[in-house]
């Protein structure tokens, strides 16, 4: 696994540094020579034993550019949305709406991503918006149980922003 490791990071470093690789298209190529899906989901389950800002970052990157995410990444996936190590919450959330949006256990996850959100989303500027992204992956989930969480967060909550949120995301999902 670390040599898995060290291949992606040294592809991004050069990728983020050079102009070896000429073009996206290019190198999106030479990684998938390197990465195949078994590896790639070896990988992902590994981030939280790495837990490393970069590394996570380069193989959720890895994922969206390969369309290697499969129901196999859901579970560590969900662990590690809660976790603070690294910057990756927003895309691992639009992931939970766009994809992983089938499992009722996910929305016990993302209440609790609400609770945790980590400390570089806490301005303002950036809290809202992650916050919106969670209701909105919590409205993707199964109803009812969705519908039901929508409502229980906007009837517990104190922050008005939250409840204009999940009521609105409710709404919309009730159409």
């Amino acid at each position: 696994m670390k040599e898995a490791i060290n291949i992606i990071n040294t592809l991004f470093n050069k990728y983020y540094t050079t102009e070896e690789f000429g073009n996206d298209d290019k190198f999106k190529m030479i990684l998938k020579k390197k990465f195949d899906k078994v590896l790639f989901n070896s990988v992902i389950s590994s981030l939280m034993e790495i837990k490393d800002i970069d590394t996570t970052q380069n193989v959720i990157i890895t994922g969206f550019w390969l369309n290697y995410y499969n129901e196999k990444n859901e579970v560590p996936m969900r662990k590690l949305l809660l976790q603070s190590f690294h910057n990756s919450h927003e895309d691992i959330v639009s992931l939970f709406q766009s994809q992983w949006n089938n499992d009722i256990e996910n929305i016990s996850v993302l209440l609790k991503a609400l609770e945790r959100i980590p400390e570089y989303l806490q301005p303002e500027d950036f809290k809202y918006p992650y916050i919106r992204k969670i209701i909105y992956a919590i409205g993707a989930q199964p109803q009812p149980e969705s519908l039901l969480a929508l409502e229980k967060l906007a009837s517990e909550t104190n922050d008005n922003k939250i409840k204009e949120l999940a009521l609105h995301q409710r709404n919309k999902v009730k159409k």
